[in-house]
């Protein structure tokens, strides 16, 4: 995997066409696990060997307890925090799930390797639609229209899951990992090429936010994996994920700048890891439910960024934390995602247990 690129220098050059998505598949097989929760000293190897993986000969050395960071105590929350219990869970029957969307209604739609999955608000099986290509990204329109976002293309799909278009014009390496509706205009986080993409209604490209420009204070996006995120707030402002600098930024439709917020830490306040948080969505008084992934969590923020609770602990995830502790390769890249739904639910992809769980609001005073 390719080392971040310094402050002073531009990103690297988009890849050949598939090639982000093969580089991204062996980084996450290579750091994303171990940073997770192999803490501090997965994290020095990582970015010492991204890359090169050691040879099977090469001597590990080992390290004095004084030289290793214990996490094991971040793996279990604070009962006080837990704003919301799970009321329903259902199994989403893909080969892997990669993300997930809600519609007007409450159907839940669930994309990744073998297609699309149309669920009833209560997780009721109905649509089955088989792709080919995995989808990494679901965003649907008011008409029912389906926009998938495949590695090198976004397919529209009417409401029966027939394609009716397919957006390609958009550059080599393109990994589009989340997209956002806002009127007329479709906005598309491109992990690929580590910029969102401003389209019109018709897939046309205008222009992309958040590339690197040192006159406009725009240092560009760090993504390390393939975990990027996009959504419109209710302000108006465009929110992406800058997951290698943990943080989530807010930019005018225009691309300017405006604030940050998030900060670098294993405490239940903070983003742990290479790059976290891997997705987030936004209920409509402006606060944030995130998600990370190596340490599971799925956390609440208010409007402005303050920590104000949990969705889920890491606890909630015994099938990834098992596999996670163990470095299988169910657990090395997965990431959690979530959405909320009409009811102001928070439905949550488990993706390495390929579940979506249906998570509500505690009442006030409820244990």
């Amino acid at each position: 995997m390719p080392a971040d690129p310094p402050d002073n220098q531009p990103p690297a050059a988009p890849p050949p066409p598939g090639a982000g998505r093969r580089a991204f598949l062996r980084s996450a097989a290579w750091g994303g696990g171990i940073v997770g929760l192999g803490g501090l000293t997965g994290l020095a190897v990582n970015r010492l060997t991204r890359g090169h993986p050691p040879a099977a000969s090469r001597p590990k050395p080992a390290l004095g307890a004084e030289f290793t960071y214990d996490v094991a105590r971040f793996q279990t929350s604070d009962p006080a925090l837990l704003r919301y219990e799970e009321i329903g869970r259902f199994p989403v029957g893909l080969e892997r799930a990669r993300n997930l969307a809600v519609a007007n209604d409450g159907a839940i739609f669930v994309g990744g390797t073998g297609g699309i999955r149309k669920f009833s608000p209560t997780g009721e099986p109905g649509l089955s639609i088989p792709l080919e290509q995995p989808v990494y990204s679901l965003a649907l329109r008011p008409t029912g229209e389906i926009l998938a976002g495949q590695p090198g293309k976004i397919s529209v799909l009417d409401a029966s899951g027939a394609e009716v278009a397919g957006w390609n014009a958009l550059p080599a390496g393109l990994l589009p990992t989340a997209i956002a509706i806002a009127g007329e205009h479709v906005f598309v986080a491109d992990a690929g090429n580590r910029v969102v993409h401003k389209l019109d209604a018709t897939g046309k490209p205008l222009g992309v936010i958040g590339a690197r420009d040192p006159n406009r204070n725009l240092k560009g996006f760090v993504v390390p994996s393939p975990y990027f995120c996009v959504r419109m707030a209710p302000d108006g402002l465009l929110r992406v994920t800058n997951p290698g600098e943990h943080q989530i930024e807010a930019f005018t439709l225009g691309g300017d700048l405006e604030v940050a917020w998030g900060k670098s830490s294993f405490a239940v306040a903070g983003f742990c890891g290479c790059c976290n948080p891997v997705s987030f969505d936004i209920f409509p008084d402006g606060s944030f439910v995130t998600c990370e992934k190596g340490l599971p969590r799925v956390k609440l923020y208010d409007s402005h960024g303050e920590f104000t609770g949990l969705v889920a602990g890491p606890e909630a995830f015994p099938e990834y934390l098992q596999a996670a502790n163990a470095g299988t390769p169910e657990s090395l890249g997965s990431g959690i995602y979530a959405v909320i739904d009409p009811q102001q639910r928070v439905l949550v992809l488990d993706v390495v247990g390929g579940t979506v769980r249906i998570m509500q609001r505690k009442e006030p005073n409820h244990d």
